[in-house]
């Protein structure tokens, strides 16, 4: 059996990051137009414009928890098993039997995972060193990630290696984390240089 790595998990989750936060966006853009140009039609004062600036936000925030849990609970109990990211790097979720995951389970994974982001990510990091490569999420919900091809009538086929996906994913991500972080750097020189 080939557990999936922390890598390997790292980059599906960069590419799901991704593709989720571009649909919720225009989501949310297009649920903000509508609800802003609703409340200026109607008028009223600056209260009524703030709780109504409240309402878009708040109403935004359910639907993005919305579209993702059912993005990722949808793809993870799909007869693929995986989400386009995962499918990306070529690893699957599935029960500690190797059977599907129902949507019931999917979704309590995904708030699973959030609780294993709330500690500090320590819920994450639990994947590079546990027996079974699992998170806390996984643990809570008892299923495995592991390569594609575990499970099925070609379990020779199982990769153990990062693979180029991979490899190109957390590239392009890690040179953009580098970007940020420089960024900041010289954002927070140019400030202190201002106040110096």
């Amino acid at each position: 059996m080939v557990y999936a790595g922390f890598w390997k998990r790292v980059a599906a989750y960069c590419i799901d990051s991704v593709i989720v936060g571009m649909v919720g966006g225009v989501i949310a853009m297009v649920i903000g137009m509508v609800l802003g140009l609703g409340m200026a039609g109607i008028g009223g004062g600056s209260d009524a414009m703030g709780a109504g600036f409240i309402m878009i936000q708040l109403l935004t925030n359910v639907l993005s928890i919305a579209l993702a849990a059912a993005y990722y609970a949808g793809f993870h109990a799909s007869a693929g098993k995986a989400t386009l990211g995962k499918m990306a790097v070529g690893i699957k979720v599935v029960r500690t039997d190797g059977e599907r995951i129902s949507i019931a389970r999917g979704i309590g994974r995904y708030f699973a995972a959030m609780l294993s982001g709330l500690i500090l990510c320590i819920g994450f990091v639990m994947a590079a060193f546990t027996e079974r490569k699992q998170g806390l999420h996984d643990l809570i919900c008892d299923t495995l990630v592991v390569d594609k091809w575990a499970f099925t009538d070609h379990p020779e086929w199982q990769q153990r290696g990062l693979g180029t996906v991979t490899i190109v994913i957390l590239s392009i991500f890690g040179l953009l984390m580098a970007v940020v972080i420089v960024a900041l750097l010289a954002m927070i020189g140019i400030a202190a240089s201002q106040f110096s």
